[in-house]
């Protein structure tokens, strides 16, 4: 694969889990009435397959944040928001 393609296939499975976040933030099965971080959480054990082929994909890793890729957790952050959500009470 050139590193265009490569970049490109990087970005569409950035762009899958981000699409799957923003449908279980959203969907009608988002908890209702639940803290941020355990709908943080939630939308993310849904998102496993997704999360897992970013994390796959993104071999670096920050161990601060639990282990997760920068990549992953920029899309995290990108769909959740930085502050006042429960982000950065999730623990991965």
């Amino acid at each position: 694969m050139t590193s265009g393609a490569h970049a490109a296939a990087f970005d569409d499975v950035k762009g899958y889990l981000a699409s799957c976040l923003r449908f279980e933030m959203n969907g009608a099965d988002a908890q209702r009435g639940a803290t941020p971080a355990s709908r943080v959480r939630f939308a993310l054990e849904r998102c496993g397959p997704e999360f897992d082929r970013l994390e796959r994909a993104d071999g670096r890793r920050l161990r601060s944040d639990g282990g997760i890729s920068p990549s992953t957790k920029a899309v995290i952050e990108s769909v959740m928001g930085r502050s006042g959500n429960g982000f950065s009470a999730v623990r991965y």
